[in-house]
């Protein structure tokens, strides 16, 4: 939800003026990092290879003027790097395995800046429907995305927890349809993936689950052709 959104930017920003990141623009910039960070997220679980690199070429070309903690550029020149290499990925799988890492980067700017871990929101609630199950699913995404980039182990956790349960049908997934045997196998891999979540604690196997995890939701958004909008997730 937007206000979670607003509230991670303040506290953002309250932690990098007394962490010496003075420079108005730098603040600046660090909104525009979520802003990009968020979109290149949505894309591609949508499916959209193109607006994925075009708001990571975005992200990985934003300047910082004005003086800079030599602490600091290491920090954004990790991002820069992470972007870059969605930027300039070869196909949907590869821009999806660069998630993880650049979720990383910004989760390690956070930690080094000392930033405040915001509560994890309450998931919408479950109800019958492609929709609202779908719904579930971004919230569950976004939390993992979180856990990356805030960092948060509890967010990633509350993620993983949400996206390991019990699946749809696949023809409650085409209603009306005659079920999509592709998708019913995506379907189920995607809360075998939510499992193996539940029990992964180390950042660099969970970087590679998330970037497995949004691979698979962008091919099964390509199968229904479906997926969440030019705006942000669930937040």
């Amino acid at each position: 939800m937007r206000h979670s959104t607003l509230f991670l930017a303040a506290a953002f920003l309250a932690a990098a003026c007394k962490s010496g990141m003075q420079s108005p623009t730098v603040q600046m910039r660090m909104k525009d990092h979520d802003k990009h960070g968020l979109a290149i997220r949505d894309a591609v679980a949508r499916g959209d290879l193109d607006g994925a690199k075009r708001e990571a070429a975005g992200l990985a070309l934003l300047p910082v003027e004005g003086p800079i903690d030599p602490a600091w550029k290491r920090k954004l020149d990790a991002m820069n790097v992470a972007a870059a290499r969605i930027a300039n990925a070869a196909d949907l799988k590869d821009a999806a395995h660069g998630l993880g890492p650049l979720a990383k980067t910004c989760g390690d700017c956070h930690t080094m800046l000392g930033r405040p871990w915001p509560a994890v929101p309450a998931p919408t609630g479950q109800a019958s429907g492609v929709q609202p199950f779908m719904v579930r699913h971004e919230w569950a995404a976004s939390r993992m995305w979180d856990g990356l980039a805030i960092p948060s182990d509890d967010a990633w956790k509350a993620g993983a927890v949400a996206l390991a349960e019990e699946p749809i049908s696949p023809e409650a997934l085409t209603p009306g349809k005659t079920p999509v045997a592709k998708v019913g196998e995506l379907e189920q891999l995607v809360h075998e993936l939510g499992r193996k979540a539940e029990t992964t604690d180390k950042v660099d196997a969970r970087m590679q689950l998330y970037g497995e995890t949004m691979a698979t939701c962008a091919e099964c958004h390509a199968w229904l052709h479906g997926g969440p909008g030019r705006t942000e997730m669930q937040r």
